[in-house]
């Protein structure tokens, strides 16, 4: 195709072109026409950024946060700009799809759990909201992990995003002297730009990289000491290689520590640096500042404000502390029983005595001004610090913040949301197509109420299950599944999509699952659906039972697989390391989301959300954000309540062992589970039927067991009453069209 010669994405590629490769483009590679695009669309991005750092209108607000996931940039930045017409011109010209781009493109390895997505959505709607924002990270050079699927278990290896660079970030000419255990560290910052959908504004996502001041000892070095000469440059290096290193061991432990005062110190000392290029009077500081802990690991961030309040600025601990309870909120993303993060007060000492000294004057200070001290068993309790030293402590389940007992006057709930355009509009283009032909928009709350009218409209839900059928089609084909399993695109798409572990319960469903095979076994005349269970989610690489559970799944479904009958009415799909980018091609085949936490854990619901914008139905356990709207909505429920559940925990009255004995279903299960040959079921399920013994099976997934399984099958026949399954999904829905962000920024003034 002629190139066109007015196209001004095409001039700057070529240009960029000339400027650093000496290239034609006819001659570049893809790697350097992205690298022009890329170039291209900064242009444009960076003058937008430069016009917000501008903007000074009532409080700046900080994000500390250990995890984003932003996804892939390319698209997002094109859409932005609304330059979707002329870079496909260019492209279509170039003869390059915008497919090989996104390939390209390494996805921005910066969190692997709810945090990084209810982060990034944070600060994706500050800057909707054209409220000036900053974004903290580590700049972790291996990332998180990456995992694959091999011989029957996970297996983990670095997650090098970085190795081709990272074309959309810049490093800034400053840096900070840290001190450590002794030794000195550099903080060196990398910004990103935090675009939207709606609006020209740019945020900054400022990454921290650990740099050694003192690269190579010379004198061990000319000794032949090698290990010894580059001790300081290793130490410090390391400290944003890896997201989430194994913190069971002291090593582990101490690791995580002095990862996080780095970047708790870091921060801090960088939004005062900030703050004093406009103002002079520190006192003032809470009146311009606003500082979001989410979730648990940057709580030190209080501690470091704190300390450079009182020792760098003379005012008493009290005053700091009034100053400090202004400035902080924190958000709880997790409420999972190992979330709580504390820390032995010797370790504490071992990195910074300076801050072990603040920390022991806040330990006085909170026994006397709130009855209760933030070191207890002479560990320092993390949740303490942001109970009693921020201004607000923020859940984003109303069932949470009602039932929490360990809790102070500041806590609330938000209605966080999800990121509509990003898991929703943008991601599922058939059903954007279809809406738009009832002039609907999915990501604007107005829009969809549009919804309404169409619950008894026989050609919509035509059209949607069409939509639904090949949005199934596309994430075979994308994942290339058909190659080496058929895939029946009619059956249910039931999908469990997060992080492996026992709060979630994925072992409950995967139980269920065994539960009906047998079922099937004893009676293949039983009228069910078929149904395909996708799991997708990593475990942490230190927690064992996690790592068990996917080793169970995927010998279930070796055992689903080799049997000829059934296979064709139960099926189990593992989708292995799952990112940002491969969660938006899953989401518009689901059929039905299992958010299966245990209600006392269940604190968001950010997968359930976004699969009910794709229009799925939803089997949810009796917790998280469920009471947060009152307003209908056709979610299945299963199980017993939060309230019930604690009232159980604190009277002891569940025995697992008992229980187990006297429920035939569970009992059938679980006895064919350990007596499977290892030629049919390549696990000993013992190995977790002991555990859940042992342990009295502390999530439940005996006594849930029954519930989920006459909750599944009662889904199955509503799956084949058409009407009934998409007004269903309509009222989901509106329901859900509530939870909405943009309604809680004033709680961050």
């Amino acid at each position: 195709m002629e190139k066109n010669n007015n196209n001004f994405i095409l001039k700057r590629i070529q240009n960029f072109l000339y400027s650093f490769y000496a290239k034609e483009i006819d001659d570049a590679r893809l790697s350097e026409i992205y690298d022009g695009l890329v170039k291209a669309l900064m242009q444009d991005i960076g003058k937008n950024w430069t016009k917000s750092k501008k903007i000074f209108k009532n409080k700046e607000v900080y994000l500390l946060s250990f995890e984003y996931n932003p996804g892939k940039f390319i698209e997002s930045a094109i859409e932005s700009l609304d330059y979707t017409d002329e870079v496909n011109k260019c492209l279509d010209s170039l003869n390059i799809s915008m497919e090989d781009l996104v390939n390209y493109e390494k996805e921005a390895s910066l969190g692997n759990s709810d945090i990084g997505i209810g982060s990034w959505y944070l600060m994706k709607e500050l800057s909707k909201n054209k409220i000036k924002s900053m974004a903290y990270a580590l700049r972790y050079e291996s990332g998180g992990m990456k995992q694959e699927i091999r011989e029957g278990r996970q297996f983990v290896n670095p997650n090098e995003w970085l190795y081709r660079g990272n074309k959309w970030e810049h490093k800034k000419d400053f840096s900070y002297i840290l001190n450590i255990q002794d030794k000195e560290v550099k903080a060196v910052a990398y910004d990103m730009p935090i675009f939207n959908n709606e609006n020209n504004f740019v945020n900054s996502l400022r990454l921290w990289k650990s740099e050694s001041i003192n690269k190579i000892d010379y004198l061990n070095l000319k000794s032949g000491d090698l290990k010894s000469a580059y001790d300081d440059y290793i130490n410090n290096n390391s400290l944003t290689q890896f997201l989430y290193l194994d913190n069971s061991t002291y090593e582990g432990k101490i690791f995580r520590l002095k990862q996080e005062y780095f970047y708790c110190v870091s921060s801090i000392q960088d939004i005062f640096r900030r703050y004093f290029k406009r103002n002079f009077e520190i006192k003032n500081i809470k009146n311009k500042i606003k500082i979001v802990l989410a979730d648990i690991h940057p709580s030190l961030a209080i501690v470091e404000f704190i300390r450079s309040l009182h020792q760098g600025y003379n005012l008493e601990i009290g005053e700091c502390v009034d100053i400090s309870r202004k400035v902080f909120d924190h958000i709880g993303f997790l409420v999972t029983p190992d979330s709580r993060e504390s820390y032995d007060i010797s370790m504490i000492k071992s990195i910074d005595e300076s801050f072990f000294d603040i920390v022991i004057k806040l330990n006085d200070y909170s026994k006397i001004n709130f009855n209760l001290p933030i070191i207890e068993n002479n560990q320092l309790q993390y949740d303490r610090l942001n109970y009693f030293f921020a201004e607000k402590y923020f859940y984003l389940s109303k069932t949470i913040v009602e039932n929490y007992k360990d809790k102070s006057n500041n806590f609330s709930h938000l209605n966080f949301g999800i990121d509509r355009y990003l898991y929703a509009k943008s991601n599922n283009k058939n059903l954007k197509k279809l809406l738009e032909n009832y002039d609907i928009n999915i990501s604007d709350e107005n829009s969809l109420e549009k919804l309404e009218k169409l619950k008894n409209n026989m050609d919509f839900y035509d059209e949607v299950e069409d939509v639904k059928y090949k949005n199934k089609l596309q994430l075979i084909d994308y994942f290339k599944i058909n190659e080496t399993e058929p895939i029946n695109p009619y059956s249910i798409f039931d999908m469990q999509l997060t992080m492996f572990h026992e709060a979630k319960r994925q072992l409950l469903s995967a139980i269920c699952i065994a539960s009906m095979y047998y079922k099937l076994k004893d009676n293949s005349n039983i009228l069910i659906p078929p149904t395909t269970y996708i799991f997708s989610g990593k475990a942490s690489d230190g927690y064992f039972m996690a790592k068990e559970i996917i080793k169970f799944i995927l010998a279930l479904k070796y055992m689903l697989d080799k049997d000829k009958l059934i296979k064709e009415k139960l099926k189990i799909i593992f989708i292995e390391d799952l990112n940002v980018e491969k969660l938006r091609k899953i989401y518009p085949a689901c059929d039905i989301y299992s958010n299966l936490t245990l209600p006392l854990y269940d604190n968001q619901s950010f997968h359930m959300l976004n699969a009910i914008f794709n229009f799925s139905n939803i089997i949810s356990a009796k917790g998280g954000i469920l009471t947060n709207i009152q307003k209908e909505n056709k979610i299945y429920t299963f199980a017993d309540d939060y309230k019930k559940i604690e009232k159980i925990k604190e009277e002891n009255s569940y025995n697992a062992r008992e229980f187990y004995y006297k429920n035939d279903i569970i009992k059938t299960t679980i006895d064919n589970l350990i007596n499977e040959d290892y030629s049919n079921l390549p696990y000993n399920f013992k190995n977790i039927y002991d555990y859940l013994i042992s342990y009295n099976d502390s999530f439940f997934i005996f006594k849930d067991h029954e519930q989920l399984l006459d909750k599944r099958l009662e889904m199955g026949m509503d799956y084949l009453d058409k009407k009934k399954w998409i007004v269903n999904e309509i009222y989901n829905i509106l329901w859900a069209n509530e939870f909405n962000l943009d309604k809680n920024f004033e709680k961050f003034k």
